[in-house]
């Protein structure tokens, strides 16, 4: 009996490590609580490798967005071994969302990774 439990924890274990990636986003300077129509933010997006090699290109990241305009964007950049980093600067819009939303997607048959940062409207 122990065996099994330990083979099931086991199994849980790996199955939930079986994401394809990892996505952070981290925001230029200084970060606010609620943000005005017209300021414009600049968001770091970094992306890391959970296994060797990914069978979808950089390229192939999905971007959707709302409540904000997207006015540029770097390169991918390569940081370190399988981390991978890209700047977007946004601009928030005058309209009738309470929030800037842009979400990120990037799907393969390792699952993929999903994510989204959210801004307050203020």
């Amino acid at each position: 009996m122990k065996k099994i439990i330990f083979l099931v924890i086991l199994l849980m274990a790996i199955w939930g490590e079986s994401h394809a990636c990892e996505l952070k986003f981290n925001i230029s300077g200084e970060q606010k609580e609620t943000y005005k129509a017209g300021e414009e933010v600049i968001i770091e997006i970094i992306i890391t490798y959970t296994h060797r090699k990914c069978e979808i290109e950089l390229s192939d990241t999905k971007f959707t967005y709302e409540g904000i305009k997207i006015l540029g964007a770097t390169p991918w950049k390569e940081k370190a071994p399988a981390i991978f980093a890209r700047q977007i600067k946004i601009l928030v819009l005058d309209d009738t969302l309470k929030e800037g939303v842009l979400s990120i997607g990037r799907k393969c048959s390792k699952e993929g990774v999903f994510g989204s940062i959210k801004l307050q409207k203020g």
